[in-house]
Formats: structure tokens, C-alpha cells, sequence
């Protein structure tokens, strides 16, 4: 009677305590599973939430360059700003148009100078009205003297200031130029915490590799440049 009753025994129980097992073994697979798969969605999530575009790389720059000439006391920074945004000198052009005129479009100087960069009509032709055909004048001027000097800043910007033979404080004009552009581009440089995302996503090449690439060849090379380096 008790090996009958240890053999229905045997048959029954065993075979469910195994598919019980079984059941709670599939579970916690699962389960361990569904915490993979949250966990890498999280960590994919993360990823993407770091993928940036370049829209938001020229916002920040553009934020940092027009609170700083604002700090500078120019009356309309934003325009200033606006008026370079594209150039591959837009640090040195907004510092020379501070030292100039403080940015101001409309500014007319004791030798006849005029706009927001003091152009002389007599030397570099007919002055634009509006700031963005002055800021393309006086890139084209600074870019030509560039090449008179053969890549020297400081003599290029003294002859712009000075003229054919610039005289000692010309020289010193160009420095204030001079470091008054690298302070910018210490300050463009300079993500506050509202941008963490936007400097980790700097940060991490593997992410948005191929976003800065194609940033770079969007024709913003110097913009992204200046802001990476």
C-alpha cells in the first residue's frame, strides 16, 4: 500500500513541482530580461536625447556673443551679432565694431568715417546703410589686409586703423581688438548648466559624430570651431 501510495505520489507531485518551477524559472527570465531591455532603452533613450542640431549650436553661440556685446555697451547687440553670424572672423569683426562705433549702423566719425566699422568711402568705396552689407565691407577690407600682411592680426588691424604706416598707438588699438575677441571666445566657449545637454552631446564624438561633421560643412565651420575650441 505505501509504494502505490508513494508511487501516485511519485507520478503527481513530481511532475508538477517541476512545471512549477519551471513556470517561476520562465518569470525571472523575463523578468530579468524586461530589466535589460528598460535599462538599454533608457541608456538609448540618453542617446538620443543627446543628439543636438546644429541649430542648437548657433543658438548658444549666438546667445553668448550678444550678451557680450551687450556687457560691452552696444545699443543693439542682436543685430550686430545677426549681422556676422556667418563669418569666419565674427569674433574679431564684433570687437572691432565695439571699439569703433559700439555697433552702431547710423555712426558717423570726426574724418568722415562712417557705419558700425568707420569706414572711409574715400579709401574702401560707398558705405552700405544697412549693418549687414557693412559687416560684409569690412570683412572683405580686414581680409584683404590679412593677406597685405600675410596672416599678421595686430598689422592688419593697424593699418585699418592707421592707415599705410600706422603709427605706435594703432598698434595698441589692435591689441585691445585682439584681446578683446579672445575674451569673447572664452565667454562663447563657456556653457552654463542650461546647456548640459549641448556640452555632453560635444562631449561624446560616437553620439553626433555625423551631425558636427555635416555642421562643419554646412558653411558654419568657423562657428563650430570657435565654440569647440
Amino acid at each position: 500500500m505505501i509504494r502505490v501510495i508513494s508511487s501516485i505520489h511519485n507520478r503527481c507531485y513530481l511532475p508538477l513541482t517541476t512545471a512549477v518551477l519551471a513556470v517561476f524559472s520562465f518569470v525571472a527570465v523575463a523578468t530579468a530580461v524586461g530589466s535589460v531591455e528598460k535599462k538599454a532603452g533608457v541608456k538609448n533613450g540618453a542617446k538620443q536625447d543627446l543628439r543636438i542640431k546644429p541649430s542648437d549650436i548657433m543658438s548658444a553661440v549666438h546667445e553668448k556673443r550678444v550678451k557680450f556685446a551687450s556687457s560691452h555697451g552696444v545699443v543693439d547687440p542682436a543685430a550686430l551679432v545677426a549681422s556676422v553670424k556667418h563669418s569666419s572672423m565674427a569674433n574679431l569683426l564684433i570687437s572691432v565694431a565695439i571699439e569703433e562705433s559700439l555697433g552702431d549702423p547710423v555712426a558717423v566719425g570726426s574724418a568722415g568715417e562712417l557705419g558700425a566699422w568707420q569706414v572711409k568711402a574715400s579709401d574702401w568705396g560707398s558705405v552700405p546703410r544697412d549693418i549687414h552689407g557693412q559687416a560684409g565691407q569690412a570683412e572683405r577690407i580686414i581680409t584683404n589686409l590679412l593677406i597685405y600682411t600675410k596672416g599678421n592680426k595686430t598689422k592688419a588691424l593697424a593699418h585699418y586703423n592707421g592707415g599705410t604706416t600706422p603709427p605706435v598707438r594703432s598698434y595698441r588699438y589692435a591689441e585691445r581688438i585682439l584681446n578683446r575677441a579672445r575674451h569673447m571666445q572664452v565667454a562663447v566657449n563657456y556653457l552654463p548648466p542650461n546647456y548640459r545637454k549641448l556640452r555632453q552631446a560635444l562631449l561624446d564624438p560616437p553620439g553626433n559624430s555625423r551631425i558636427l561633421t555635416s555642421f562643419f560643412q554646412a558653411g558654419t565651420k568657423s562657428n563650430t570651431a570657435t565654440f569647440l575650441s
